[in-house]
């Protein structure tokens, strides 16, 4: 998957929102609800990080983005683990470039070791092997285009762009870099993998061929999506329709907002569906499900009972995503387990085809779509222009 390095970056709560994902392997940097870290190969919220500025910006605390008090922390040995402790000294690290192999080096302030991972071990080191990292943004790349003069967002059909008040599937798109050039963008429909594009006159296209985008920041706040070939940016006029113009005001200034992953910290499983509908999904995420425990939650084979846990987790993730429960979910997934049958290799196997089966919609939507609840208030995107994020470091010098 390739990962934008100049888009404006994801920070929350002051630190910036990053997986950190190691190319020789494919795997990310991954926290559960008991704090222990691993390596997996998903992309969503328990592989993202909050970089943290610290000591004027000389180094960084690393945080769990969903289980926030959840600390990256190494010892003089080499060991790698969590801990609560935001102010103590093994806390600390480092992020430059590698020095012998692209990406970047996350070393221990303290104890001077680099992370590390081995394919299967994760550790710290004094050597440069296996050392070299990549941070991506939290976003993926994935926006919501939203017009700033009127509360709505870019949408598009297989034929035509319009605009919708929605925050659905047709309203994702994919604004990926052209690496050859900063800050141009092609802008892909999520839904049906078209590109946006313009003609000369103003009409908006989605088709095939990729159209140059330039993003420039907007003197009234969020940005200006121009066309490179034309010169006019992307605008919306009284009635809702898109096209592109020649102004560059209130019309033509757009936001973009990040499409975050779905995720769910401990605190909401305990709180949300009790102890005992925890158990099942802890049962499915780590995973041990049996039939008996799913079936008594609501989940059946003729479907979801009313009126049961599941009926709850189902309304709840249909809320937050919009309407809609997500393919590869917890509930989708549980559902299956229900339905089919399942002991607990064929729960661990269910559960591995719902990742499979959601794909990088994992990333879900802006307001939890794949999960339960991702609390984005507070969540800002950063001016290119004015920040040059760690997700960048691809341009660094």
């Amino acid at each position: 998957m390739q990962l934008s390095f100049c888009l404006p970056c994801m920070e929350e709560s002051g630190g910036e929102l990053c997986f950190i994902s190691h190319p020789g392997y494919d795997r990310r940097l991954s926290c559960n609800i008991f704090g222990h870290i691993w390596m997996d190969g998903n992309w969503k919220g328990w592989e993202v990080w909050r970089f943290t500025k610290i000591d004027d910006g000389e180094c960084f605390i690393i945080t769990s983005w969903t289980h926030d008090q959840k600390v990256l922390c190494s010892d003089g040995e080499g060991r790698v683990f969590t801990t609560e402790n935001r102010h103590g000294s093994w806390e600390k690290w480092k992020v430059s470039s590698h020095p012998s192999r692209p990406g970047i080096r996350i070393q221990s302030v303290e104890h001077g070791r680099s992370l590390a991972f081995s394919g299967q071990d994760l550790y710290t080191m004094d050597k440069d092997d296996d050392t070299a990292w990549y941070l991506e943004p939290a976003h993926g790349n994935r926006f919501y285009i939203s017009v700033f003069c009127h509360d709505k967002r870019l949408s598009s059909t297989a034929e035509d762009p319009f605009t919708s008040h929605n925050r659905k599937a047709l309203e994702e798109w994919i604004i990926e870099p052209i690496n050859s050039i900063v800050r141009h963008f092609t802008v892909r429909s999520q839904e049906h993998g078209k590109y946006l594009g313009s003609s000369k006159c103003g009409k908006l296209t989605v088709d095939e061929s990729q159209h140059c985008w330039a993003i420039i920041l907007s003197p009234h706040g969020g940005f200006f999506i121009q066309s490179v070939e034309h010169g006019r940016k992307l605008s919306c006029d009284d009635d809702g329709h898109p096209y592109t113009s020649d102004d560059s005001g209130g019309r033509e200034t757009w936001r973009l907002e990040p499409i975050m992953p779905g995720t769910i910290s401990g605190q909401q499983i305990w709180s949300f569906v009790g102890i005992g509908a925890a158990a099942v999904v802890s049962a499915v995420v780590m995973p041990f499900a049996v039939n008996g425990i799913v079936r008594s939650k609501g989940f059946r084979r003729v479907g979801i009972a009313a009126g049961s846990a599941a009926a709850g987790m189902m309304s709840a993730e249909a809320i937050a995503s919009g309407g809609a429960v997500a393919a590869g979910g917890t509930v989708a997934t549980l559902q299956s387990i229900g339905a089919a049958g399942l002991g607990a290799a064929g729960a661990s196997a269910a559960a591995a085809a719902g990742v499979v089966a959601g794909g990088l919609s994992s990333f879900g939507a802006a307001a939890a779509s794949g999960g339960l609840d991702n609390n984005q208030e507070g969540i800002k995107l950063e001016d290119p222009e004015n920040h040059f994020p760690l997700c960048s470091w691809r341009m660094w010098g």
